[in-house]
């Protein structure tokens, strides 16, 4: 109705508010109301600390080797790994790769370029979706692609979105 400037019907009720329906007399936790001088000002000195400053307890350190090396390796140095089965792997799979301005990324079928990103801070990624801050607490395929569609990459990506969402038991 009011998008529209129409009249308003007779039977819908209809309150036209001039000053706040709030009573911020008695909030004594809140900021001043809003249009008016605060009285006190090193009240407002006084840091708050905000939702999502709070941080869970910091993951453990991965004493796992970072998943690029190899691939980072071959992509600048042209150096395969001394094992030849994992020589082999890293050759065909480093096809899939490029380096731009010193950044690995990945090629998605579609063409897209992911940027590549180590196992802590891809579970980070993670963790940050699935507590809420791209929606909801969502299943481990559907944070793996949230994260995919933002542009980031690790290959072991749906294994530690299991360990985070366990999903439908």
């Amino acid at each position: 109705m009011a998008s529209e400037r129409a009249t308003v019907p007779p039977d819908v009720f209809v309150s036209d508010l001039f000053k706040p329906s709030v009573d911020y007399k008695d909030d004594v936790g809140s900021d001043p109301p809003p249009n008016e001088p605060n009285p006190n000002p090193s009240d407002s000195a006084v840091p708050e600390q905000e939702a999502m400053d709070i941080e869970p307890e910091p993951p453990a350190p991965d004493d796992s080797p970072d998943w690029r090396y190899p691939l980072l390796q071959r992509l600048v140095d042209g150096t395969l790994p001394l094992d030849q089965a994992e020589a082999r792997r890293v050759a065909r799979r480093v096809k899939t790769f490029v380096l731009l301005d010193g950044e690995m990324y990945k090629r998605s079928p579609t063409g897209i370029l992911m940027r590549c990103i180590p196992r802590q801070e891809g579970i980070k990624l993670l963790q940050d979706i699935h507590l809420g801050a791209c929606g909801h607490h969502a299943a481990a395929r559907t944070l793996v692609g949230n994260a995919f569609r933002q542009g980031f990459y690790w290959p072991i990506a749906v294994a530690d979105a299991t360990e985070i969402s366990p999903g439908p038991a």
